[in-house]
């Protein structure tokens, strides 16, 4: 008899718990894509540049990702308990022994977990084959179709087992102190939320970690940047907690107003903190699929119309030798063009070429007098986000050292490469004083074009005269160094053919490229090429961003749904 009833109990409740188990199963898929998505960007990001720049933003949205797919397995999972409480304790009214009761409880636990565990893999192995298929057609640059190794089917089954193991065990030590009484009443009990005034202090706390997030946001490190959004969220957290449970309080003592709207408000005042996570969990996912990823879109738009902040068709790195000066006047008046030639010297950084110029040149150039003593610079940013001149903060160009920033002299050749290697007996940056310049302004600038995959390659370092003069004379015995920057300029009916030449001309003639940065650099930069470069990575990254938007918004819709 007990047994008929157990069955069709189960059977007409059979979509409620369905509908729980999907969120295990969401997490679970979620889980195995973004970690797979890691996995494969990781081992091809060796050989694209656009991988290594992308695959910080893979590694944030795996970290939101887990923890979201983790506390929506634990979620999950304690509303199903949560749900069938009511049907044990008919179980245990209509006679069924405690032990048996557990065992049955812990049997269907475990089945409905096992399920939702391998519906989850297959889903999630389906949709990451997709994902890859597409970005393959569409990017196959940078993706290609390749397996998911063993590890992220490992990892996603220890996850998940664990947080299995850790709902029943906490479930197991409430049921044994509790007894089987108060765990058929634990549903029922009010929760506690934050009533007194004096809690007001830990709003006034998150409106400082609002604050402290704004100033962290400019500084423009990675650290700066991730920093900002963790006390954006976090002072979020603390206003919606402390400030919600005050505002209760508040509408509670307007007694007119509290029973016009007790039916809308009942949930918040008997379940507070349950339904306060689950709105910090909207609140977090929401801020980091409409702040943080949206406004990674919004930066990268629009992706046409770059061209009107490059003032030349092609830049140049040469010997400046008397054959490349009769090139470059040959081709700018076949062409209808024109050049300008500027002494420069190549400046090597971690990982990164530069480029060097005078106080004179900068002078020229800009119109600005610089008055550098010995080893000053003046170290300017390319980007036309800004306007020229515009102080802005690099910390990440320091090296750890405020104000001086690490540089050697020449181009980055294997030599040097080694030298910076951090299993090279040389000093760290901080402590290298004969690489150390310091820093006499940072500011923004355009003064050649932004040819650059990341924040410092390509940047202008502006040295004194005096030190240009020496370094100059130094490096131009080098037979492998360029020691003048060619920059033309053609009409557009001109400018194809015009670069087509130059480009011929400099693989021949020119210096030869190293190519040991960590992003491409190169001698010579066709504006056109490039930027059609530039548009393909750009497209790629907005592809993924709106990816994870969608994953984000679909997790946490799921969440609203289930509850």
């Amino acid at each position: 008899m007990l047994t008929k009833i157990i069955y069709k109990n189960f059977r007409s409740n059979f979509k409620n718990y369905v509908a729980f188990f999907i969120g295990n199963m969401m997490g679970v898929t979620e889980f195995f894509v973004f970690w797979g998505l890691y996995s494969i960007v990781k081992n091809m990001s060796a050989n694209s540049v656009m991988l290594e720049d992308t695959l910080e933003e893979i590694i944030i949205s795996v970290s939101v990702i887990t923890i979201f797919s983790t506390a929506l397995m634990v979620y999950s999972m304690l509303n199903y308990i949560k749900k069938r409480i009511a049907d044990y304790s008919l179980f245990y009214i209509l006679g069924m022994k405690k032990q048996k009761l557990y065992v049955f409880v812990l049997s269907e636990y475990l089945a409905g977990w096992m399920v939702s565990l391998l519906i989850g893999l297959g889903i999630g192995r389906g949709i990451l084959y997709l994902i890859q298929q597409i970005w393959h057609k569409l990017f196959p640059t940078y993706i290609s179709l390749c397996s998911v190794g063993t590890e992220i089917y490992f990892n996603t089954c220890k996850i998940s087992f664990f947080i299995m193991l850790a709902v029943v065990f906490v479930l197991l030590i409430w049921a044994d102190n509790s007894g089987i009484s108060r765990m058929i009443a634990g549903n029922e009990i009010k929760e506690k939320r934050p009533k007194s005034i004096y809690w007001s202090i830990c709003i006034v706390i998150g409106g400082g970690l609002l604050i402290w997030g704004y100033w962290s946001y400019p500084s423009n490190t990675f650290t700066g940047y991730v920093l900002s959004h963790v006390e954006w969220i976090m002072g979020g957290f603390l206003i919606l907690i402390f400030g919600g449970g005050i505002l209760l309080e508040i509408i509670h003592s307007h007694l007119k107003f509290y029973l016009k709207n007790l039916l809308k408000l009942n949930q918040l005042y008997s379940k507070y903190q349950t339904n306060v996570l689950v709105l910090l969990m909207f609140l977090s996912l929401h801020f980091i699929a409409l702040s943080y990823c949206t406004a990674n879109v919004c930066e990268l738009l629009p992706i046409n119309g770059h061209e009107k902040y490059y003032p030349y068709q092609a830049i140049w790195m040469n010997r400046g030798e008397k054959g490349d000066i009769s090139f470059s006047e040959t081709l700018s008046h076949s062409y209808n063009g024109k050049y300008e030639n500027i002494p420069m010297i190549r400046v090597s950084s971690y990982g990164n070429e530069l480029i060097g110029i005078s106080e004179n040149t900068y002078k020229k150039l800009t119109g600005k007098s610089a008055d550098l003593k010995n080893e000053e610079i003046i170290y300017i940013v390319n980007e036309y986000k800004n306007h020229s001149g515009a102080n802005v903060t690099r910390g990440g160009f320091e090296y750890g050292r405020n104000g001086f920033t690490w540089l050697a002299m020449g181009s980055y050749i294997n030599e040097l490469k080694k030298y910076v290697d951090p299993s090279s007996n040389h000093p760290l940056p901080n402590h290298d004083t004969d690489h150390l310049y310091k820093i006499r302004e940072t500011v923004t600038g355009n003064l050649f074009g932004y040819y650059k995959m990341n924040d410092e390659a390509e940047n202008v370092v502006v040295f004194s005269n005096k030190y240009f003069s020496r370094q100059y004379k130094i490096l131009s015995k080098k037979e492998y160094e360029p020691n003048t920057l060619t920059l033309f300029a053609f009409p557009n009916e001109s400018k194809e053919k015009a670069t087509a030449k130059i480009k011929k001309y400099a693989k021949i003639h020119g210096p030869n490229d190293f190519e040991l940065t960590d992003t491409p650099q190169s001698t010579l930069y066709i504006t056109d090429e490039f930027l059609k470069t530039v548009k393909k990575g750009d497209i790629f990254k907005i592809t993924n961003k709106i990816f994870i938007i969608i994953a984000l918004l679909i997790s946490v819709e799921q969440l609203f749904i289930r509850d």
